[in-house]
C-alpha cells in the first residue's frame, strides 16, 4: 500500500471527519474522497485506485505525496517531532524512517544545520523506542552519531548523554534476542568503566541513564531484586536532579518499571496499584505505548483480578489486533488474552488467540517470545486434557530449547517445561519427581507466577 493508504487505515472516525477542515484543490479533492472510500474496502489496492483515478503511476504517487502532506499538517502542524512521533504512535514505523529520510535530504539541500541535528536527536529518540524486530539498535546508532556529527563541538556532556543512551539500548536488545550469555561480561565491564568516566561529574542525564541501564542489568540478566529496585530509584532522584527537561516519557519508564519490579520481588498488590495510580496520571502517556496496558492487563491476572484485565484488553488492546495486524507487539496481546481466557476456562477464545500466535513468521518474533508462546500452547493442551498432544509439542519443545542449551532465558524458563512433563506424567496416572511441590512452588515469584499460576491449573484440572 501507499504511505498514504496506510496512514487513513490508522486514523479513527473522529481523525477522519477532521480532515474534512484540509484545503484541497478539486482535483486533490476528488483523489481523496476516493482514496478514503477505496481504503475502507476489504479488497483495497493501490493499483485499483490508481485506475480509478485515470492517473499514470508518477501522477499517482506526487498525488499521494501532497495529499499525505496536507494530513500531517493538520494532525500536527507538520513539526518533525510532532509527525514523527504521531507515526510512532501509531505503528508506522517504515513510514517513520521514510519521512525522517525525506526531511532530511531536505535540509541537506537547505544547508540548514540546526534543523538537521533537531531531526536527528528526534529520530534518535524515538529509535529507542522502537520494537526490536525493527533493527533499533542500528538505527539508534546511526542516528546518534549523526546527532553529534551535526553539532560539530558538542560537549562532553551531550557526547556521554547519547553515548549512554546508545548503550542502555543494547542491554535489552541482546536480552530479549538471546544473547545474554554472550553479552552480559559486555555489560558489567561497560558499565564499570563508565562508573569511573562519571565520577564527580554532576551530569545528572547521562547518569540517569546509566542507572537505567543498571537497572536493566539487573533485571534481564540477574535475579538481583535489591539491585534492580535500588538502580530505578538512583534513576528517579537523577531525574528529579536534571534541569535539563528529559520528558515526562522517562519519568512514566521508571514508575512502570518500579512496578515491575514489585512484581519481581512479589509484592504483586503493590505493583498492580503502581500501575493503577500511573493510569489515573498519566494514562494519554502511557497509551502512546500500548506495552504499558499490556503489563498492566498481566500484572492484573497475576493478581487473579481477571475482570480488571480482561477489561484492560477489550478495552485498549483488542480493537487494534485487526487494525494493525503486522504490529509485533500483536504477538504479546495474542498470548495474553490466550492466558487469561485459559484462567476463565474458556478455551474456545483462548485457542482463538493461541491458533492466532502460532501464524507468525518465526522471523517477526523473539526468541524468548518464541519461548513463551509454546509455552503457553503446550500447557493449554494439558488443561484440555489431550494430553497426546501435550506430550509430542513437549518432545519437540525440548529439542527447540537443546538449540540453545547455555541460553539465560533457556535455562530459566526451561524450569517450565520440564514440571509442565511432570503435570502430563501425574495426570497420566504416574509417579512424578521427589521435589515435584518444591520446584512448583519455586515458580510462584515474579512474573514467572504468570505461568505458574497456569500450571498450578492444570495440575488440579
Amino acid at each position: 500500500m501507499s504511505l498514504l493508504s496506510d496512514f487513513l487505515r490508522t486514523l479513527k472516525d473522529d481523525e477522519i471527519s477532521s480532515l474534512k477542515k484540509i484545503a484541497f484543490t478539486d482535483r486533490e479533492h476528488d483523489a481523496f474522497i476516493k482514496t478514503v472510500w477505496f481504503v475502507a474496502q476489504k479488497n483495497f489496492s493501490d493499483a485499483a485506485l490508481q485506475q480509478e483515478l485515470k492517473m499514470t503511476k508518477a501522477h499517482f504517487d506526487k498525488m499521494n505525496s501532497v495529499l499525505l502532506d496536507k494530513c500531517y499538517a493538520l494532525h500536527t502542524g507538520g513539526e518533525d517531532s510532532k509527525v514523527l512521533y504521531m507515526l510512532w504512535e501509531k505503528g508506522l514505523y517504515d513510514h517513520l524512517l521514510h519521512e525522517a529520510r525525506m526531511r532530511e535530504r531536505k535540509y541537506v539541500k537547505q544547508q540548514d544545520s540546526k534543523k538537521l541535528a533537531n531531526l536527528f536527536r528526534v529520530v534518535f529518540g524515538i529509535s529507542l523506542r522502537l520494537p526490536i524486530t525493527i533493527r533499533k539498535t542500528e538505527i539508534a546508532e546511526k542516528y546518534g552519531k549523526k546527532y553529534l556529527a551535526e553539532l560539530k563541538r558538542p560537549s562532553q556532556e551531550v557526547v556521554f548523554e547519547i553515548e549512554m543512551m546508545t548503550f542502555w539500548n543494547t542491554i535489552f536488545y541482546n536480552s530479549a534476542n538471546g544473547n545474554m550469555k554472550d553479552y552480559e561480561p559486555v555489560v558489567t565491564s561497560t558499565l564499570e568503566k563508565w562508573g569511573g568516566r562519571l565520577q564527580g561529574k554532576k551530569y545528572h542525564a547521562v547518569w540517569f541513564f546509566y542507572w537505567l541501564s543498571y537497572a536493566s542489568y539487573y533485571e534481564f540478566y540477574t535475579h538481583n531484586f535489591e539491585g534492580w529496585l535500588d538502580s530505578l530509584k538512583n534513576a528517579l532522584r537523577e531525574f528529579d536532579l536534571c534541569k535539563k527537561d528529559l520528558g515526562d516519557n522517562y519519568k512514566i519508564y521508571v514508575l512502570t518499571k518500579l512496578s515491575s519490579a514489585y512484581c519481581q520481588g512479589n509484592f504483586f498488590r503493590e505493583s498492580l496499584q503502581m500501575y493503577r495510580d500511573a493510569f489515573k496520571k498519566y494514562r494519554p502517556q502511557l497509551m502512546r505505548n500500548l506495552y504499558h496496558p499490556l503489563m498492566h492487563s498481566i500484572i492484573a491476572i497475576i493478581n487473579h483480578e481477571l475482570e480488571e484485565a480482561e477489561e484492560i484488553l477489550q478495552a485498549d488492546l483488542i480493537p487494534r489486533l485487526d487494525k494493525f495486524p503486522e504490529e509485533s507487539l500483536n504477538f504479546d496481546i495474542e498470548r495474553t488474552c490466550a492466558i487469561l481466557y485459559m484462567q476463565k476456562n474458556d478455551f474456545a477464545k483462548a485457542a482463538y488467540y493461541l491458533q492466532r500466535g502460532q501464524q507468525w513468521d518465526k522471523t517477526q518474533i523473539t526468541f524468548l517470545g518464541d519461548i513463551l508462546q509454546r509455552m503457553v500452547h503446550n500447557i493449554y493442551f494439558v488443561l484440555t486434557n489431550d494430553l497426546d498432544t501435550a506430550t509430542s509439542l513437549l518432545r519437540k519443545n525440548k529439542k527447540f530449547l537443546g538449540s540453545k542449551p547455555q541460553d539465560q532465558m533457556v535455562i530459566e524458563y526451561g524450569k517450565v517445561f520440564m514440571l509442565l512433563n511432570e503435570v502430563i506424567r501425574h495426570k497420566s496416572g504416574k509417579r512424578v519427581m521427589v521435589d515435584f511441590e518444591t520446584q512448583l512452588q519455586s515458580l510462584q515469584t515474579g512474573i514467572m507466577k504468570l505461568y505458574g499460576d497456569l500450571l498450578n491449573k492444570a495440575l488440579k484440572s
